[in-house]
């Protein structure tokens, strides 16, 4: 009964929005069949590993047939390879992308045919309509599997307008737009995209990333995502001055979300870096925020004070 009152609804109106409406309800109810044709102790394991990895229902059902239901071993094929279900990305084509690539290699920038350098990326940027500051700016890096800073190879840029299934610039930005919006709700995507941004920004040479880069790098990645990045970055300049390490700029994204603004289920005692230990001790004391530690301290201070009288 719910089905035929959808489609009902769906029917009415103009030409245009009844195929986009019977498109969306294909595709729900193709999933509303799927999920009620599965056991319940099914849709359980569904259920649970859509929260473990933060993926879709069709998604889970999947990995977990390909792993006969066994949940430990779905978790693990999904984590192994997230994208093992994907489609084929269809063909493009090859011949276009390359005099893509060719009309923004700049003579000035002095790197070659097949190079693209920052003059020639800058104008890229210009035609895509992004700053430098951009968040997609980063993303289409990251597809692109770039190297260096402000450079294209001809290969990485082959390979990442492929990745795109792109041949052209309204197609790239249309694409990167697309992935840009998911990474508000779509965890995995966006550690990818923060894990490469280390790797990225720091010289080849450094195992750490230099702080100004790294809080710039966090701005462009977080927005507002992090509450207390201002106290963050104020106890970095006030307290630190040094590089931000592989162990601390992976670390701080797991700090992010699942850490309260006010610090108050931050554990001591787990495994954090120091750098986001110091912190942590910094702002409570700076910003007064509760320290459950502290009470719990005191009261077996307390407690050791009167067993001993």
């Amino acid at each position: 009964m719910k089905c035929i009152t959808i489609l009902r609804t769906l029917m009415s109106g103009n030409p245009t929005k009844k195929n986009v409406g019977l498109y969306a309800f294909s595709n729900w109810h193709h999933k509303f069949i799927k999920m009620n044709r599965l056991k319940t102790d099914q849709r359980s394991k569904v259920k649970s590993f859509v929260q473990w990895t933060q993926s879709t229902d069709p998604t889970a059902i999947s990995f977990l047939t390909k792993a006969n239901w066994n949940i430990e071993y779905a978790t693990q094929l999904y984590f192994d390879n997230p994208r093992l279900f994907e489609q084929s990305v269809p063909s493009v084509d090859r011949l276009k992308i390359e005099r893509l690539f060719s009309s923004y290699v700049e003579e000035c920038d002095k790197l070659g045919a097949k190079r693209m350098g920052p003059h020639g990326v800058q104008r890229l940027l210009n035609d895509l309509g992004y700053n430098p500051c951009d968040r997609r700016v980063l993303l289409l890096a990251c597809k692109f599997k770039a190297a260096t800073q402000c450079e294209f190879s001809l290969e990485e840029w082959f390979e990442g307008m492929s990745a795109l299934r792109a041949d052209s610039i309204d197609a790239v930005r249309e694409r990167l737009n697309t992935l840009d919006n998911e990474l508000s709700s779509d965890k995995q995507k966006f550690r990818e995209l923060y894990n490469f941004t280390f790797q990225y920004g720091k010289p080849a040479s450094q195992r750490s990333l230099d702080m100004e880069t790294a809080i710039a790098y966090w701005h462009v990645l977080f927005g507002e995502q992090f509450n207390i990045f201002g106290q963050w970055e104020e106890f970095l300049r006030e307290e630190h001055k040094g590089g931000i390490t592989k162990d601390t700029w992976s670390l701080l994204l797991d700090f992010v979300y699942t850490i309260k603004s006010d610090l108050s289920n931050y554990d001591e005692d787990g495994a954090w870096p120091v750098l986001i230990d110091q912190f942590v001790e910094y702002a409570r004391e700076k910003y007064n925020y509760p320290n459950p530690n502290a009470s719990n301290e005191k009261q077996n201070e307390i407690s050791a004070y009167s067993s001993y009288y």
